[in-house]
């Protein structure tokens, strides 16, 4: 990972690719479509019209990989938002601004870049310098269990994505997961993975050699294989199917670099993530 510091502010900023901003426009599109929904959760007269009980209980926004809050796009060398204060901003925007932000990130430094830009802008975020597994067990039990729930999950890698994670966000009955699954690596990983006794697809998606046992064809087909294990135990756990195929974010040479992937409690953010969808580029999860 490459850091550098961001000459607004003199707080570190990641360096990403420029793909990053197509992943940051997705999420714009989900907060901002989803804002009416929201309002019932935190707008006491909409809460009334929609007869909520107990009025607005709050509407959190997520992230356990929130990374410094900054980007330095490698190719531009220009500094954007990160997924962060893209959410706060959007949701700000149209009036229903998250009423807590839990923000998670291992290194401190970034955990107190983050904090400080979004104090900046007017939230009240709190982070949890520490992994995304203990820091989830953290964030379940400050959240209000009759309020809305939105979780950007965006790992650089499958070993820092425990299925054990989605299981503690799971408990609530309204949460929405958005979540980076990794093409590329899943694609030149695989061979080797199949071939050892323990890789990051254990902790990812507990059970997947079973799954794949005996039912091995080509590496597309185990890839398959492997993502629609990982549905049913996200579907085991009370969240719907996906609707549609996944966007498929590709780099500048059109190779797959990841997917990001909608579940949720309500199929009203799964027809949500589906209109969104639609008009982006799509890639099989079989090829």
């Amino acid at each position: 990972m490459e850091v550098v510091e961001d000459p607004a502010d003199r707080l570190p900023a990641m360096v990403m690719g420029e793909w990053s901003e197509k992943k940051h426009r997705l999420l714009r599109h989900y907060v901002d479509i989803s804002h009416a929904a929201r309002r019932g959760w935190v707008d006491p007269v909409e809460a009334a019209r929609r007869n909520i009980t107990g009025g607005p209980a709050g509407a959190a926004y997520i992230e356990l990989f929130s990374g410094p809050g900054r980007l330095c796009l490698r190719d531009s060398g220009n500094f954007v938002d990160g997924s962060p204060l893209v959410a706060h901003a959007e949701a700000k925007r149209t009036r229903t601004a998250f009423t807590s932000m839990h923000l998670c990130d291992e290194r401190p430094d970034f955990c107190s870049a983050v904090a400080a830009r979004l104090r900046a802008r007017g939230a009240h975020p709190t982070v949890y310098p520490m992994p995304a597994a203990e820091a989830a067990a953290r964030v379940v039990e400050a959240l209000n269990p009759h309020g809305l729930n939105f979780a950007f999950l965006d790992p650089f890698g499958f070993e820092e994505l425990p299925f054990s994670v989605i299981e503690t966000l799971g408990r609530f009955k309204r949460m929405d997961l958005l979540i980076y699954v990794s093409a590329m690596g899943l694609q030149k990983n695989l061979p080797k993975w199949i071939k050892s006794q323990e890789c990051p697809l254990d902790a990812f998606a507990p059970g997947w050699r079973k799954a794949v046992y005996g039912r091995r064809g080509t590496d597309i087909v185990t890839r398959g294989l492997i993502f629609e294990h990982w549905l049913s135990l996200i579907r085991g756990i009370g969240f719907q199917d996906p609707s549609g195929k996944p966007p498929l974010i590709r780099g500048p040479n059109s190779q797959a670099l990841y997917w990001l992937v909608l579940v949720a409690k309500h199929e009203l953010a799964t027809r949500f993530w589906e209109t969104i969808s639609r008009d982006e580029n799509q890639g099989d999860i079989f090829s």
